[in-house]
């Protein structure tokens, strides 16, 4: 690999002949190696290997020597190259490449803009984290990224999601990671990357010692490429947090990871959400957690799992030590396995977990008092829907109500159905014997409503409702009949 010296002396050699020579739109002045460039001849007749820089032009014979006062930040080069190049320079670029993170994401930047970004970043040694997703740049621009970081040791993160690289830009980056070991952090999502591209970053994952954070969310990648990251799992000592969230596993590849990860002795962070997993992929992550004591956040939001998944991820959080956030959002997960997992984090005295998302699932009253009883224990954030939103007590229907339609309906009067509940003619009946005869009578109200029915009838509390009070609440609804019509005369007047 060549020096940097020599590198910066290959930049000033192309901005030279691009001071004479008319360049085109379509001619860049980085281009990616072809099999058809022309090697050099060294001064003693020796063939110089092409670096994969070369311009489109003739270039002078002589190389330019390196500007006595060095630039820093590439400024000066980018806006020559932009000039020469036809197209405008990125302002944004120019006024942010004097500090660490230059955020260029949808700038619309392009193969041309990124050749010309790529020569200024060669000078370049302030910028440390550089996101130029969602830029267009394609498979060309990718491959001279890839090139960059084989020159440029002081980008630790890079973002090329969202970019259409294409198999060739792959290959470039795969040979990147095996030279360059100070990028610890590098987004590749929404490439549409396969299992193919998937097996060639693997291949070089195994013998890079630098990258940390791996992001290769949404792409294509399915099964067969989980053979490739189940043996990065198992064999890395690198990587930290990986997202495979947004693919296309299915829990033959959820099996397959799990076996990895049950060897890991590094892996932080997992995202798996948005595939395909189901109960039995989730069951086969939570068996791997057993013998993984490094794991602490797991994502298996919206893939499918069942309350048969989630009893058997509870049985294996009672043991688990390292879990401090888990996601289980989304999924067919209801009251019973979400009571479960709580319940096993209970019981866990050594549990970590700090976090459990179960967005989704519609709670009931148990799972609000093992929730209590938790929150007692630790400190614990549980994050689940919103109760629905209750009807406006004018849209509610009153129980006094609900009585009184099922009695309009059986055409009987309220005493007559006060005498068939008062079987021994005590004009009382408890408040049991009229809970039985309603649920008997078919009424139609839920325990809840037949409670508040009692407590409006049963107005002193003493458990028995007597004849006096039914005959009350009768004087009642007529009055209330009574100035119902009186207003509805007076609206129709």
């Amino acid at each position: 690999m060549q020096t940097r010296h020599a590198t910066v002396e290959k930049v000033d050699k192309t901005l030279k002949a691009l001071k004479s020579v008319s360049v085109t739109p379509k001619q860049s002045h980085l281009k990616p190696d072809t099999s058809s460039t022309p090697s050099k001849k060294r001064g003693d007749g020796s063939e110089e290997e092409s670096d994969g820089w070369e311009t489109d032009l003739e270039c002078e014979e002589d190389f330019c020597q390196v500007k006595s006062k060095y630039d820093p930040t590439g400024r000066t080069i980018y806006q020559r190259a932009c000039e020469k190049l036809g197209i405008v320079p990125a302002s944004y670029f120019v006024r942010h490449m004097v500090e660490p993170n230059v955020m260029m994401s949808h700038h619309g930047l392009g193969p041309l803009g990124i050749r010309a970004m790529a020569l200024a970043l060669l000078y370049n040694t302030k910028v440390t984290n550089l996101s130029i997703r969602d830029n267009g740049i394609g498979e060309e621009g990718g491959q001279i990224v890839a090139k960059l970081l084989r020159e440029n040791y002081f980008i630790v993160e890079l973002d090329m999601s969202e970019n259409q690289l294409g198999r060739n830009a792959v290959v470039e980056i795969a040979v990147t990671l095996k030279e360059n070991n100070t990028l610890t952090k590098l987004g590749l999502a929404g490439n549409s990357l396969d299992d193919k591209d998937a097996e060639i970053i693997c291949q070089s994952l195994l013998v890079n010692n630098s990258l940390t954070h791996l992001d290769l969310s949404s792409n294509k990648l399915s099964n067969k490429a989980c053979e490739y990251f189940a043996k990065v799992l198992d064999e890395s000592i690198t990587l930290l947090e990986l997202d495979l969230s947004w693919n296309h596993i299915q829990f033959q590849g959820g099996q397959i990871l799990a076996k990895g990860l049950q060897g890991n002795v590094k892996l932080r962070s997992l995202n798996l959400a948005w595939n395909g997993l189901t109960s039995e992929g989730a069951k086969a992550i939570a068996v791997a957690l057993v013998e993984n004591a490094t794991l602490q956040v797991l994502d298996l939001s919206s893939n499918r799992i069942s309350d048969t998944g989630a009893f058997k991820i509870a049985r294996y959080l009672e043991n688990n030590c390292s879990l401090e956030v888990v996601r289980l959002a989304k999924n067919n997960i209801e009251n019973n396995g979400a009571c479960a997992i709580l319940n096993s984090i209970t019981k866990n005295g050594d549990s970590r977990l700090k976090k459990i998302d179960l967005t989704g699932v519609i709670v009931k009253n148990e799972f609000n008092l093992i929730v209590e009883e938790l929150k007692t224990i630790r400190e614990i954030e549980i994050i689940t829907d919103e109760m629905p939103e209750a009807r406006k007590k004018e849209d509610e229907p009153d129980p006094g109500t609900l009585l009184r339609n099922y009695i309009a309906k059986e055409n009987v009067l309220i005493v007559d159905l006060f005498r068939k509940l008062d079987r021994d003619g005590s004009m009382q009946v408890s408040v049991k014997e009229f809970a039985e005869g309603l649920q008997k009578s078919n009424v139609g109200l839920t325990q809840f409503e037949l409670d508040k029915i009692i407590d409006m009838l049963d107005a002193d509390k003493d458990g028995e409702i007597d004849y006096s009070e039914f005959v009350c609440i009768q004087s009642e609804w007529k009055s209330q009949e009574k100035g119902a019509r009186k207003i509805s005369k007076e609206i129709s007047k």
